[in-house]
C-alpha cells in the first residue's frame, strides 16, 4: 500500500505514524493559522454510519484491483471475507442464517484503502480518521463558501456510489473566526446543525478553539 501510494495524505489512523494525536495536530494548525490571520473559518464535522460493518465487500475488492495489488493478494483477501454468516437474535427469537456481503474487521487497514477516493477533486482541507471526516476552509468569499459545499456535494456523491451513508443527524459545522457570515450548509438535502462546540476525535473544541471545557472534563473524569 506504502508503494503504490493507496493511502492519501488525509487519511490518518489504523497506518503507522498517522494516530488520532497527529490528526488532530495537523488538522487544527490549519485551522488555527486561518483564524489567526484573521480569516473567517467552518468546519463540517461528519461521520459514516456503522462504517466498517456496512463496507461493501465487492466494491472494496474492485478497489484493491483498479490500485494494482496483485491477483494473489486480491484473492486472498477475497477469501478472508467469503463465507461469514450472520443473524439476528432479538427477545429469544433468531433468524436464520443468511450470508454477510458487507462488513470487515474493525480497524482493519481495508478501510483506509476503502475511503482512499473520498476525498478526490476535495478542494477545502480534508481530514479523516477512520470513519469521522472533518472538511474545513476559509469563508471570507461567497466563493470559498461556495468551495465548501461543493466539496460536501462531492462526499456525498462519493457515499451514494460507494453504497456507504453519512450520519446526517450528527454532521454539524463551527463557525470560527470574527466576521464570519455564519453559512447554511447540506448534506444530501439535509441542513448542516450549527453548534458552539464539537467533540472532534474525542476533544471538545469550541468555536473560540478554546478547549478549556475540555480540560474540566478530563479532570472531572480522573
Amino acid at each position: 500500500m506504502e508503494n503504490k501510494e493507496v493511502i492519501s495524505d488525509s487519511q490518518h489512523g489504523l497506518t503507522k505514524g498517522k494516530s488520532c494525536l497527529a490528526d488532530l495536530v495537523a488538522f487544527y494548525d490549519r485551522v488555527t493559522a486561518l483564524v489567526e490571520k484573521g480569516r473567517p473559518t467552518d468546519i463540517i464535522c461528519a461521520g459514516l454510519c456503522k462504517a466498517f460493518d456496512t463496507i461493501p465487500q465487492d466494491i472494496l475488492v474492485s478497489k484493491l484491483e483498479r490500485h494494482g495489488f496483485d491477483g494473489w493478494t486480491t484473492q486472498w483477501i477475497r477469501n478472508c471475507l467469503d463465507g461469514h454468516t450472520q443473524r439476528v437474535a432479538v427477545n429469544g427469537s433468531i433468524s436464520n442464517w443468511r450470508p454477510a456481503m458487507s462488513g470487515i474487521p474493525q480497524g482493519s487497514v481495508l478501510f483506509d484503502i476503502f475511503v482512499g477516493d473520498m476525498g478526490s477533486g476535495v478542494e477545502c482541507t480534508l481530514s479523516k480518521l477512520a470513519d469521522d471526516t472533518e472538511l474545513c476552509g476559509a469563508v471570507d468569499t461567497v466563493e470559498r463558501r461556495d468551495a465548501i459545499q461543493r466539496d460536501l456535494d462531492r462526499l456525498e456523491r462519493w457515499a451514494r456510489v460507494s453504497r456507504m451513508k453519512f450520519n446526517k443527524a450528527e454532521c454539524k459545522v463551527l463557525h470560527m473566526g470574527q466576521g464570519n457570515p455564519k453559512q447554511n450548509y447540506r448534506l444530501h438535502r439535509e441542513w448542516t446543525e450549527i453548534c458552539p462546540e464539537e467533540k472532534a476525535l474525542g476533544m471538545l473544541v469550541d468555536k473560540k478553539l478554546n478547549v478549556t471545557q475540555q480540560c474540566v472534563l478530563a479532570a472531572q473524569k480522573s
